[in-house]
């Protein structure tokens, strides 16, 4: 017996072992962490306001910086011509290695707009709660090998107008990364891309984007049917201006998961009213359960 018992204690420990050891696959589970994301939502925000060329953007640069420390980041710094004249810019790119040949990127932007109207516009959910929802994603695949593609993480500067938002006043992170990644082939690597924008919303209800890529809408959809979540997905469409479009331009497989309808007659976006009392850990816990599982799903095509 005492023999018996050894042998079984032994293989316990080994199986632990192998499977402390193996390449890990994203598992999409409902227990995504969306409290911690709204904490880190809060912290960001606790910074102020963070438009290029603020004291408040350097801050969110170093928050950035500072989390993603014991990872593998990239600062993509460049310089954008803007109404304004020039002005300096940086993306973050943080990469976490999987096995199988190719990335899926995960985006959003972290900067608020311009300051053109004297408002304390601190972009809780628009900007804020998205850094929140990849900074979790992040812990969660920290330290891992994954069985599946690479995912990359890439907080874009740069994505608000200076002046009035167009195809030269907008998105200036995403057009620079774009076309750098066209220029170096790094583009031919990018299986999907997934953009997330203004999905804190305690009133969840995503807009299906037009130009987004027809079996990565699909993906979301399966992905979000799984956990019951059908209701605060593409009840309705519209085409969006956002940082996807320039990876759409290029033939990269994209999608824009954005709710544009923040608050009643949209009377939050853009105003000081975007705090943190209008963004939930419930609607990051269900951004987070449909962003893993729709990786999951990539990575079986």
């Amino acid at each position: 017996m005492i023999l018996s018992w050894r042998n079984s204690s032994w293989k316990r420990i080994a199986l632990a072992l192998a499977l402390l050891t193996a390449p890990v696959a994203i598992q999409a589970q409902t227990h995504f962490n969306g409290a911690k994301a709204l904490d880190y939502a809060r912290e960001f925000v606790a910074i102020g306001p963070r438009w290029p060329t603020s004291q408040g953007h350097l801050k969110a640069e170093e928050f950035l910086r500072d989390h993603f420390k014991h990872d593998q980041v990239e600062e993509d710094a460049f310089t954008a011509n803007t109404p304004i004249g020039p002005v300096a810019m940086r993306n973050f790119v943080v990469r976490f290695p999987g096995k199988k040949d190719g990335a899926i990127v995960l985006g959003t932007h972290y900067e608020t707009n311009y300051p053109l109207r004297n408002i304390n516009f601190v972009g809780a959910n628009d900007g804020a709660s998205t850094t929140g929802l990849l900074m979790v994603i992040g812990d969660q695949l920290r330290g891992k090998t994954l069985d599946g593609y690479s995912v990359w993480l890439v907080f874009f500067d740069g994505e608000e107008a200076f002046q009035t938002w167009s195809a030269s006043d907008s998105t200036y992170g995403s057009r620079h990364l774009a076309a750098k990644w066209g220029r170096d082939g790094t583009l031919n690597k990018i299986k999907a891309f997934m953009l997330a924008d203004m999905i804190g919303d305690k009133d969840l209800d995503i807009q299906r984007e037009t130009r987004s890529t027809g079996w990565l809408v699909d993906l979301v959809r399966q992905a979000a049917h799984k956990f019951g979540y059908d209701r605060y997905f593409f009840q309705t469409e519209e085409p969006v201006d956002d940082d996807h479009l320039a990876f759409v331009q290029r033939g990269v497989p994209s999608i824009d998961v954005i709710d544009l309808d923040y608050g009643p007659n949209n009377a939050y976006h853009h105003t000081a009213q975007d705090t943190m009392d209008k963004i939930s850990a419930r609607s990051l816990t269900i951004d987070g359960d449909v962003f893993l599982e729709t990786i999951r799903l990539i990575d079986l095509r």
